[in-house]
């Protein structure tokens, strides 16, 4: 099972606009070989690396590099943040890119200031590649801080409620100021989706101040070899078919409920030519607004924005 060397300090990314899943992925794989190289916290002048597409793309991921090249490019002066043992740094991370030989490789330079953001901890993290790439974003944030505090050699890890919506990247979410909201919007589904599609099982707990909920524990067990062989061979499955028995070894995959729009969506989405792509997403619309500020969509929200408008199209025709 392949895994990639992240720097603790890359796990509490703060940034001025949102990182989107594909961006905080990307940035992992670049500190990830910021590790690999041995490149040196404090370095005099800028660093080109020269990364694979495939790898900042991730497993399974399309073949094209559509949304790489759209990630790459939001990421070009992005101003990233972060808090590392009680210190505040931050620092530019990408100041230029560039896809070469035919596609197959990115060239990224990384500024003297986002090398030794990357670098300068010396404590790197664990993480399995499949998960860093495939996991729902608020479950790949929370399993990088479990694996974090398991190359510590802690038992488990726990952490103040207010604390942990900056760790998730939902501080600024209002809604989630209310503990029922976080839980059943952001918690839960990120302990869910570990559970299912990661190498741990994870048991989260509340600690509650008389009614208040304080903080939250999590405790773990990590899965041997020949447990996590199998949590592979499973997530292979339909996700409606997990952990189900099927009549037959060969029959096909059980799917027992109609694909969710958000599944037909994305299929769509993935079947037209860059070309319909880009004309698709000026109809539907890059951006939003939310809290008087401009965000740009994720890929998920652009291609389901822009199926929905298909949709009502052909309602009135």
């Amino acid at each position: 099972m392949e895994q990639i060397a992240v720097s603790s300090a890359a796990l509490t990314l703060r940034a001025t606009t949102p990182l989107t899943p594909a961006m905080l992925s990307a940035l992992w794989e670049i500190s990830a070989v910021l590790d690999e190289e041995r490149t040196p916290a404090n370095v005099p002048n800028a660093v080109w690396l020269n990364i694979p597409t495939t790898r900042l793309r991730g497993p399974d991921a399309r073949q094209d590099n559509v949304w790489l090249r759209e990630c790459l490019d939001r990421m070009t002066g992005l101003k990233l943040s972060g808090q590392h043992r009680g210190d505040e740094w931050g620092a530019v991370l990408v100041a230029e890119w560039h896809i070469t030989e035919g596609g197959s490789k990115a060239r990224i330079l990384i500024p003297p200031a986002g090398v030794h953001a990357l670098r300068s901890p010396g404590n790197f993290v664990k993480i399995e590649t499949t998960a860093a790439h495939r996991l729902p974003p608020h479950a790949r944030r929370l399993y990088a801080l479990l694996a974090d505090r398991k190359r510590q050699r802690e038992p488990y890890a726990q952490w103040s409620v207010e604390n942990l919506r900056g760790l998730l990247g939902v501080a600024d979410k209002r809604s989630y100021d209310v503990w029922a909201q976080l839980d059943k919007r952001v918690l839960s589904p990120a302990v869910e989706a570990i559970n299912d599609f990661g190498t741990v099982r994870v048991k989260m707990t509340t600690v509650k101040s008389g009614r208040t909920v304080a903080a939250v524990r999590f405790d773990w067990k990590w899965k041997d070899p020949h447990e996590a062989t199998e949590t592979v061979v499973e997530n292979e499955r339909h996700s409606t078919a997990r952990r189900k028995d099927q009549t037959k070894p060969d029959a096909p995959p059980m799917i027992e409920h109609a694909p969710k729009k958000d599944d037909v969506a994305r299929r769509w989405w993935e079947s037209l030519t860059d070309t319909e792509r880009a004309v698709w997403a000026d109809k539907a619309g890059r951006t939003f607004e939310a809290g008087g500020r401009t965000i740009p969509r994720n890929d998920r929200d652009l291609a389901r924005a822009a199926y929905e408008l298909l949709a009502s199209n052909r309602e009135t025709s």
